[in-house]
């Protein structure tokens, strides 16, 4: 146990890298009741600044929409308002550890963890339509200003093998906007208008591998001795020394 918890101690965990793929889904004024999957994929860097926390900057793609015709609500099922979102989403976020995490031990090879902390929101491209009684289609792409985020990351993470990790989680954000999906609380369209659910919200969900940047300590390796002409050459064999070349020009 000694010698295995010095060893424990060479091994340092500078950093993390990784990429991940899922899900993502919206809660706003569209289809309230209902929970749209869009795809979403991206990657992160984490600066690990002790055994338990950490410093992570992520980035994440990620499509949201909804639609009022696919909820059980009958105002939005008559309301009829869709969207449709593609954005950029960069968040810097603490990372910690429920328990202790160092690659290649069966006895630490396994932690869930917990981060929050701020980002920003941007969309790159939208859509929103609305069709009315008369079969009349609205159909706008307003752009929305860069919004800010407050993300809370839950996840679990294992070790597989050696610096390679993969991990599950799911990231919950609160928006300072409530025109994400276009329809705000106040906004009435040809008499209809959104819920009173406050700014937009939106999470995902996601799966993916990590690699840990692993920094070893270790003793100094040993130096080759330097040859000499004029020194012996002091090679072992069995039980007696060979001198060097010009090893009779040194005095017993």
């Amino acid at each position: 146990m000694s010698l295995q918890a010095q060893h424990i101690q060479l091994l340092e965990n500078k950093g993390e890298v990784g990429i991940m793929g899922g899900g993502s889904y919206y809660h706003g004024d569209i289809a309230s009741d209902k929970l749209f999957y869009q795809p979403n994929f991206g990657a992160f860097y984490k600066k690990q600044l002790n055994d338990y926390v950490g410093i992570r900057l992520t980035y994440e793609y990620i499509a949201l929409g909804a639609n009022d015709i696919q909820s059980a609500n009958p105002y939005e099922y008559q309301r009829g308002l869709n969207f449709t979102r593609v954005s950029h989403d960069v968040s810097l976020m603490g990372e910690f550890y429920f328990l202790k995490f160092i690659n290649g031990y069966k006895q630490y090879r396994f932690t869930p963890y917990l981060g929050f902390g701020v980002g920003a929101w941007k969309s790159i491209s939208g859509s929103f339509k609305w069709t009315a009684p008369d079969g009349t289609m609205i159909n706008q792409a307003a752009k929305t200003p860069r919004t800010y985020t407050f993300p809370i990351n839950l996840g679990m993470k294992y070790n597989i093998n050696g610096p390679w990790n993969i991990f599950g989680e799911a990231t919950y954000r609160f928006t300072t906007s409530d025109r994400i999906d276009y329809m705000s609380d106040v906004y009435i369209l040809h008499g209809f208008q959104g819920s009173s659910s406050g700014n937009d919200q939106y999470f995902s969900a996601k799966l993916g591998i990590s690699y840990n940047l692993l920094k070893i300590y270790g003793p100094d390796k040993m130096k080759s001795p330097r040859k000499s002409f004029f020194k012996r050459n002091e090679q072992r064999t069995g039980n007696a020394y060979k001198k060097g070349f010009f090893g009779f020009l040194i005095r017993n």
